[in-house]
């Protein structure tokens, strides 16, 4: 299971995961709800997922993932993710979701590759 906080960094919403080992069904799918709104609610649509501390996704986390990066495509937004361990990035690269998600090596990058915002897309 997947628990997240938010913060914002340079008008960038930055999600930082964390994996957990508790049974959290009905929190995450409300969490998961209101993580979904507030991207597709934001003016900002520049997104930064922290996968850090995590070693290890479930077929619906790598799903949720997904999920994010076509609510934030179809409001023109952006998604980076970066800190994905290797393991994490050989599942990336075995599913070939490394076509569709911008993976940058550290926060510094992900932010850089967010741009300012002003340009877009």
């Amino acid at each position: 299971m997947l628990r997240f906080t938010t913060r914002e960094d340079n008008g960038v919403l930055v999600v930082a995961f964390e994996a957990t080992d508790e049974n959290v069904g009905e929190w995450q799918t409300t969490h998961r709800d209101l993580l979904y709104r507030l991207i597709e609610t934001r003016p900002d649509g520049r997104v930064a997922l922290d996968l850090s501390d995590v070693n290890y996704l479930a077929s619906s986390e790598i799903g949720f993932l997904v999920t994010i990066k076509r609510r934030l495509d179809r409001r023109q937004g952006r998604l980076v993710l970066f800190g994905v361990g290797p393991y994490i990035q050989e599942i990336f690269q075995t599913m070939n979701l490394v076509k569709i998600l911008d993976i940058a090596p550290d926060f510094t990058q992900a932010l850089a590759r967010l741009g300012d915002g002003k340009a877009g897309k």
